[in-house]
């Protein structure tokens, strides 16, 4: 059985890490159609949902975009999380913020789309 295969209700770490990798893997589709815009917003919710993840197991709200950034910070300071984690949460969120004011580039998507992999395999393995 996959991440996937899980429900919020029943599993919401194996759901939260599922749509994390989904998402990623939709990155490549959206390209492919020339959907920059939603190639970028797609690298967003990944990293979103690995840092939804990472708060679920450790008990920590994360039901709004500061607390999301708040568990990244957390991670660092509190439990001693590589600090190149904010830089990856940084970039993901630039993409996130390009979605209302212009499409990113196609090799901006790409170089993305490897620190957001990485991103969520550190946190997977917090």
């Amino acid at each position: 059985m996959t991440a996937a295969d899980f429900s919020h209700e029943t599993d919401p770490i194996a759901y939260h890490l599922g749509r994390s990798w989904h998402f990623l893997a939709l990155v490549d589709v959206e390209v492919t159609n020339g959907e920059m815009e939603e190639a970028g917003n797609k690298l967003w919710g990944a990293a979103a949902h690995a840092i939804k993840a990472v708060a679920e197991r450790k008990g920590w709200r994360h039901g709004s975009h500061a607390m999301l950034e708040e568990t990244v910070l957390r991670l660092i300071d509190d439990e001693g999380a590589p600090p190149r984690l904010l830089n990856y949460y940084r970039s993901a969120n630039w993409f996130h913020t390009r979605f209302y004011s212009g499409p990113p580039h196609q090799d901006q998507i790409r170089y993305g789309q490897r620190e957001v992999a990485e991103f969520i395999e550190i946190l997977e393995n917090l």
